[in-house]
C-alpha cells in the first residue's frame, strides 16, 4: 500500500512548524496563547503528533508561527 500523502504533507508541515518554536523565547503558556491552542494540543503538537492536527488546522498554525506555507499542484508523472 502507498504511503499517505497528506501525512506526509501533515508530517512535513509540523516538523516546519517544531523547528520554528525553537526560535520561540516564550513560556509554553504564552506560546499555546499566540499558537491560539490549548496547553495539551501545544503538548502534541511539540511532540510530533501529527495524527491528532489536520492539515487545515497545521496550516492555521504554521500562519500563526510567523510561517509562509505553499502548496504545489502538479502532473504524476509515470516512471519507465
Amino acid at each position: 500500500m502507498a504511503a499517505d500523502p497528506v501525512l506526509a504533507m501533515r508530517k512535513q508541515t509540523l516538523a516546519a512548524i517544531r523547528s520554528r518554536l525553537k526560535h520561540f523565547e516564550m513560556t509554553k503558556a504564552e506560546m499555546a496563547e499566540f499558537l491560539g491552542l490549548s496547553r495539551s494540543r501545544l503538548h502534541q503538537l511539540q511532540n510530533g503528533t501529527a495524527q491528532a492536527f489536520s492539515l487545515e488546522a497545521l496550516v492555521r498554525i504554521a500562519i500563526r508561527a510567523e510561517l509562509t506555507v505553499r502548496l504545489s499542484v502538479t502532473r504524476h508523472y509515470a516512471q519507465d
